[in-house]
């Protein structure tokens, strides 16, 4: 169901995607997708159970751009 690892779309990539952006992007994204999710630190999310560690950052390739990415703990 899950990958390892995962990019959740983040539409202001020309910004550097703030804690807040960051849980509201992937607040957003588990509910499209139907899965729940909370967030027990800042840089931690678990969604359906799982643990995942949030990266606010460069999107490799991306010429710059900024991007949210969730990795499995």
């Amino acid at each position: 169901m899950f990958k390892k690892a995962f990019w959740v779309p983040y539409e202001d990539s020309g910004t550097y995607p703030t804690a807040t952006k960051a849980k509201d992007a992937i607040s957003g994204y588990c509910a499209q997708n139907g899965w729940s999710c909370s967030f027990p630190a800042e840089d931690t999310v678990r969604i359906d159970g799982k643990d995942y560690e949030v990266y606010r950052g460069y999107e490799p390739g991306s010429r710059g751009n900024y991007g949210i990415k969730c990795t499995e703990k």
